[in-house]
């Protein structure tokens, strides 16, 4: 085969960026041992507030006004997430920015899960784990979170050489953050285990953005 130099790179015309990431044992612990407490005790007191799920509970979308010191960590995680992913979109850490977030609680059990769904009006959307109960092995994926590839045409036929598939899989870890853009659909498949599954959902809007010297408006 001969290759010809066109003297141009090779670049992605249309990524999609995902930011994923877990924390250290030693922060996540007390964080997640807060989180659980009060999202147990909330879900036996409050009515479940069903938007994608089918089963399970969900909380109203005020965690973060949340009386829970450890809030505070998961703000830095979130803040941290969100400086990654806007590092990489603009190639420089030289910016500015105000946002706001929305968050709710979401507690699994056996046979639970979330339709696929996007979060409209909003620019950045997360998922943390607070704990994935005992899935059961034998069924997989299990409770698996999974994107759905935005190219609508990406499985009409495989290209030689190259796999194709709609959807990509992401298996839950205690202690991982997801985000990815709002617009990509996703869904949670149905879980199947002991315990529960505990998650946080949030929702991120930016307000203002700058860059290098510019003024904030």
């Amino acid at each position: 085969m001969r290759y010809v130099d066109t003297g141009e790179s090779v670049v992605l015309g249309f990524p999609t960026p995902i930011f994923r990431h877990r924390w250290p044992e030693d922060e996540i612990a007390p964080v997640n041992q807060a989180l659980k407490a009060e999202i147990l005790a909330r879900r036996e007191r409050l009515a479940n507030n069903p938007v994608s799920n089918v089963g399970g509970w969900q909380s109203q979308p005020d965690l973060m006004s949340w009386q829970v010191p450890e809030l505070e960590r998961f703000n830095q995680w979130i803040n941290q997430a969100f400086g990654a992913v806007m590092a990489r979109e603009f190639g420089t850490t030289e910016f500015k920015t105000r946002y706001s977030v929305m968050g709710w609680a979401n507690v699994n059990e056996y046979g639970d899960y979330n339709r696929t769904h996007i979060h409209s009006n909003y620019h950045w959307s997360g998922v943390y784990y607070v704990e994935i109960g005992q899935p059961n092995p034998s069924l997989m994926p299990n409770g698996a979170i999974e994107f759905l590839d935005p190219r609508p045409a990406i499985g009409v036929f495989d290209f030689p050489g190259i796999t194709a598939t709609g959807t990509w899989t992401i298996h839950p870890e205690t202690g991982l953050m997801l985000l990815f853009p709002s617009w990509l659909r996703h869904s949670v498949l149905p879980y199947f285990g002991e315990g529960t599954r505990i998650t946080i959902a949030f929702n991120l809007r930016v307000a203002e953005l700058s860059f290098g010297n510019e003024n904030s408006k």
